[in-house]
């Protein structure tokens, strides 16, 4: 018999028994293993009589494999048929362990919180949806543009004062492939727009996500907590390390230490695994899967880009990392249409 218990922070406890014969049914399999990690004198491992294996390493120790050997069968069969999405590696303790009875279990495991939406599709509609006026460029953001591309052409004269170029057509065939002024204005207008709108999104999304996770009032695992704060130390390590600074020089900089860093990010993490289950519930609810072709074609362009830049990357690595990403993707592309 199992008993299922709900715990907080998305945490479930299984308690029950094996059966004495699954038990019993591995003590062959568990006296080889124990055999291969024994070393008896006067026996070659894997080699010594039963009885003189046992009285050496003692009977406790073949019964903890049996019941090693009897919960790696039992426990997904348990979670599969309790339909437990459990996540992460679960906390087993045995409670009852004889010869020729049953085995007592206890387990406790982080498990996938069901996630139940609001109408995010009415949702998405009023802040990410429909038709949006374009942004606007101003000339004064172009004129800031142009004086950026312009200081570091600057020379000095005689007296060593700095003395600009002239914003003319001559500047502009100078800059790059631009036939006069009006060329580069332009080209700068688009790019200022491009950013605007790109930043216009991103905020959208964000405002998306945000207001979904308000309704969304189930407790995120720890486990998947945890791992978000270890995926942030990595992005973070990742962006000093790219600018050129020592991990330990930023950490006395700042003055903590990784683990305050962790205890600092507890609601930002708690919001980013928020952010990912609501994005994979949507995916889930609309049928939105990644073609096998076009995440080995964006993996292997990343490779190979990465490549051209002296990087080695891991394709099974990449493919996972991708699969999220694209996946998001078009969820926010089917939201946004």
């Amino acid at each position: 018999m199992i008993e299922i218990k709900l715990l907080p922070n998305s945490e479930v406890e299984i308690i029950g028994e094996i059966s004495a014969e699954i038990f019993m049914s591995g003590r062959s399999e568990a006296l080889k293993e124990l055999a291969e990690t024994v070393s008896i004198d006067g026996f070659r491992k894997g080699k010594a009589p039963e009885n003189v294996l046992i009285s050496h390493a003692g009977n406790d120790a073949l019964l903890e494999k049996m019941a090693v050997i009897a919960l790696e069968k039992a426990y997904p069969k348990i979670i599969n048929e309790h339909k437990i999405m459990a996540i992460g590696r679960p906390e087993i303790s045995i409670t009852k362990m004889a010869e020729n009875n049953p085995l007592g279990f206890r387990v406790k495991t982080a498990v996938l919180p069901e996630v139940k939406l609001p109408d995010y599709k009415n949702i998405a509609q009023k802040i990410i949806g429909g038709k949006k006026e374009a942004p606007a460029v101003e000339e004064k953001e172009i004129d800031h543009a142009l004086e950026h591309i312009r200081k570091p052409r600057a020379k000095k004269n005689d007296k060593g004062e700095e003395i600009l170029p002239e914003l003319n057509d001559d500047f502009a065939k100078s800059v790059g492939k631009f036939e006069n002024m009006e060329a580069l204005r332009k080209t700068i207008k688009e790019n200022i727009l491009a950013e605007k709108k790109m930043k216009e999104k991103e905020s959208n999304r964000s405002a998306f996500l945000e207001k979904i996770a308000e309704a969304v009032d189930e407790e995120m695992p720890k486990v998947m907590i945890e791992n978000e704060k270890d995926k942030m130390l990595e992005e973070m390590k990742h962006n000093m390390t790219s600018m050129g600074l020592k991990w330990e020089d930023y950490l006395a900089h700042i003055k903590k230490t990784e683990e305050e860093l962790r205890t600092d990010w507890e609601k930002d993490a708690v919001k980013r695994v928020k952010f990912g289950l609501i994005l994979e519930k949507i995916a889930e609810t609309e049928k939105i899967e990644v073609p096998a072709e076009e995440l080995e074609k964006e993996a292997s362009a990343m490779i190979d880009y990465q490549k051209g830049m002296g990087r080695e990357l891991d394709k099974e690595r990449v493919k996972n990392y991708l699969y999220g990403v694209i996946k998001n993707e078009k969820v926010f592309k089917m939201l946004e249409g």
